[in-house]
């Protein structure tokens, strides 16, 4: 192996660490953050919003395109419904986040979840977290194989710990004290669980896709609904200059 390359795949590995460490932190930034870069709360939201989206329609959904023809074939009658239309894929992710974040807000409404409760007793929170989970550690398996929609593995990495700050905010909301002990921590750490499981092992082709296509509704329901805050809260202007510079980043690069 010559030097050349052996620092290309050292400089690639300290890249991927690096992003994966900044996906990571994002669950564990203290909430003075938006104080520090000089922005509120709304504004930083609204920002982080726009690139996640921005990045979803520019690259992760022409990569399920790309990536359709993965699923053709698929001996089983939902794979073959959507090896017709990957966007199908995407959808159900879509689906899965509102169903959870419905479960959670009717477990506020009508006091299932304590803040201060037994951690046996809150069924909703697991279930909210637990779906988190996977998201979180398909993530890290996508930062560390490549599999971002883009050959520019920082755009991914930047836009997905800008989104997950945004999920952060929500999970915050929802759960509370229940989030600040277990919930945050479970989720760092299934980022880096996926990453580790993507330098050990590679995961074929049709269970990526699927994947890859859950997390696009994921990131597209869960921008909109978590990043853009309520109309009367959001902020137009930290939104446009967001998805606008990530757009201009995201072509030129």
């Amino acid at each position: 192996m010559s030097l050349a390359f052996a620092a290309s795949i050292d400089g690639e590995t300290v890249l991927v660490a690096v992003l994966v460490a900044l996906v990571t932190v994002a669950h564990l930034l203290p909430d003075e953050l938006s104080v520090s870069v000089g922005l509120s709360r709304h504004d930083l939201l609204s920002l982080t919003g726009g690139v996640s989206i921005v990045y979803a329609f520019l690259h992760l959904l022409p990569e399920l395109d790309e990536r359709q023809e993965a699923l053709e074939g698929v001996p089983v009658l939902v794979w073959s419904l959507a090896s017709h239309h990957v966007y199908a894929v995407a959808f159900v992710g879509l689906a899965l986040f509102y169903g959870l974040e419905r479960l959670a807000r009717m477990s506020r409404s009508y006091g299932v979840e304590r803040e201060l409760g037994s951690v046996g007793e809150e069924p909703v929170f697991w279930i909210h977290v637990g779906g988190f989970a996977v998201y979180n550690a398909f993530i890290g398996y996508a930062l560390v194989q490549g599999e971002t929609g883009t050959d520019n593995v920082a755009l991914f990495g930047v836009a997905m710990a800008l989104h997950l700050f945004g999920n952060d905010e929500a999970m915050q909301h929802h759960h509370r004290e229940l989030y600040s002990r277990f919930g945050k921590w479970i989720l760092a750490g299934a980022v880096v669980l996926g990453a580790a499981v993507g330098v050990g092992y590679t995961i074929d082709d049709v269970t990526v896709t699927t994947l890859l296509g859950l997390l696009t509704g994921g990131i597209l329901f869960n921008s909109i609904k978590d990043e853009l805050p309520r109309t009367r809260e959001s902020r137009f202007w930290p939104f446009a200059l967001g998805s606008g510079t990530y757009a201009v980043v995201l072509l030129l690069l």
